[in-house]
């Protein structure tokens, strides 16, 4: 039975052998790059793009996969992808019954290039892709995808704005695309991991940026997400749906004591104001065709914080001198201090700290500072907007409207004990043109602003007034 048993290991392991001789010779007297010609037709075929492949393809053993260098996809517009190298692992048992299962796939060093032109479309997109018809309903698998040190350039070139990724190292798991004739991302699934060392947009910095990634039936998540972002560590998750017509975001952010000076360097802005504060955002983005994205936008935004310090001037200072200052401006006070995570946008083509600038040196505290805002269909509400100092308070009401970039009724106040409005100034118009009070033209905002308030003399008798403002910011003692 013993001696049986041995021939038995003894055929088998012949019969291994014969199969590894024969595949060995098959790699060394197979040259793969005479197939290279037709397989940058098949590919440029089936993707609708120009596919090139410059440098050499080989073939390794151990473990059995084809290799190829120096690769370029390109449409239209450019060249969309560059691959320093692409590895891709087969099965050899398939191989040598002439047919072909990829089980891995690695890209390494991709640079990819994604345009969005005025019109919507985007540079990969082919002019003459197949109709659902005479596509071939087949599914594809793939037990593991690689990209390393890739770089990932995206370009709206309605708006001009660039959003580049650096050094991004991706593991993709289990990918399954259970039918190739429609659309796949609605039938695609996979589960892995991302990280990227670097996101850049405009002065905006995003570094370390990890997470896990899963796709199943249109539905993409990224989540847990974190990320080293205005000198604090962020937290929290993105899902984008795209089972229906219109796909949606759902973006949950928090950073924790983030760094005001790294905040304001986001927005190309000088340091104004130093010290730690706690952002927030929950919002949900629903994209449909051509129309701005903020029109879809829903979620609330709030940035707080205490014991801040101010690097232009002493608020109390000026604030208790307001009648005969010439350097203190409210609304850039109100504008800057309180818009908070939406001041990027509030203040286009708005040079305030030029006015602030004028008191370089003096500094000062804000004691408690919050920011919070309701956002519905691209327009942001002053839920509770307002800071103190250690004897003022001022607050800021009113709605800023994203999608027509204009002032809907915003009022900056210096505040009573009551909550009421000692001194207040209205905001109205765009962004870049704003109407002060009574006042039309864009120079008055850049210019010493409380002689407006010895005109006026706009002030509410305490016993009598109407509250202003009754949030979470406590009037100082």
């Amino acid at each position: 039975m013993r001696i049986k048993r041995k021939k038995g290991l003894m055929i088998a392991g012949g019969v291994v052998a014969l199969l590894v001789i024969a595949a060995t010779i098959t790699v060394l007297l197979f040259d793969i790059n005479s197939y290279k010609s037709k397989i940058e037709t098949v590919a440029s075929e089936t993707t609708g793009l120009y596919v090139r492949i410059d440098g050499k393809m080989g073939l390794s053993f151990f473990p059995f996969g084809v290799s190829a260098k120096n690769i370029h996809v390109a449409g239209k517009e450019g060249v969309v992808l560059s691959l320093e190298r692409l590895k891709l692992g087969a099965a050899l048992m398939p191989l040598l019954r002439n047919q072909l299962k990829i089980t891995g796939c690695e890209l390494i060093k991709p640079a990819i290039t994604i345009a969005k032109d005025a019109g919507g479309k985007y540079n990969f997109e082919s002019t003459e892709k197949k109709s659902t018809k005479e596509r071939q309903g087949t599914a594809f698998s793939l037990n593991e995808l690689k990209l390393s040190k890739g770089s990932l350039i995206y370009l709206d070139k309605k708006t001009g704005e660039k959003t580049e990724l650096k050094e991004i190292n991706l593991v993709v798991k289990d990918l399954l695309i259970a039918d190739t004739s429609g659309d796949i991302v609605k039938t695609i699934s996979f589960t892995g991991n991302i990280d990227c060392r670097e996101l850049v947009k405009k002065d905006l910095k995003i570094n370390s940026i990890k997470g896990g990634i899963k796709a199943e039936k249109g539905i993409f998540s990224l989540k847990p997400l974190a990320m080293d972002i205005f000198g604090a560590k962020g937290e929290g998750d993105v899902v984008v749906d795209k089972t229906q017509t219109d796909t949606e975001y759902k973006i949950n952010l928090n950073i924790p004591k983030l760094d005001f000076e790294k905040l304001q360097e986001s927005f190309g802005v000088k340091k104004l104001i130093s010290g730690k504060g706690d952002f927030a955002a929950f919002l949900t983005v629903k994209e449909k065709g051509d129309r701005n994205p903020l029109n879809g936008m829903d979620g609330t935004l709030s940035l707080q914080g205490s014991n801040l310090t101010t690097h232009t001037m002493d608020l109390d200072k000026t604030l208790s001198t307001f009648e005969t200052s010439q350097k203190f401006n409210l609304v850039d006070v109100g504008a800057f201090f309180i818009a908070g995570p939406l001041g990027a946008a509030a203040l286009k083509s708005y040079r305030y700290g030029d006015v602030l600038y004028q008191a370089q040196g003096a500094r000062g505290t804000i004691t408690q500072f919050v920011s919070y805002w309701k956002i519905k269909s691209g327009v942001a509400d002053a839920g509770d907007c307002a800071f103190s100092t250690r004897h003022n308070r001022v607050a800021l009401k009113g709605k800023l409207n994203l999608i027509s970039e204009r002032y809907d009724n915003v009022t900056v106040a210096l505040l009573d004990n009551n909550g009421c409005a000692k001194l207040k100034q209205s905001i109205s118009g765009p962004f870049g043109a704003p109407r002060i009070g009574v006042v039309s033209t864009v120079e008055s905002l850049a210019s010493p602003i409380l002689n407006l308030f010895k005109q006026t003399k706009r002030f509410i008798q305490n016993s009598k007034c109407k509250v202003f403002y009754n949030g979470s910011v406590r009037q100082p003692r």
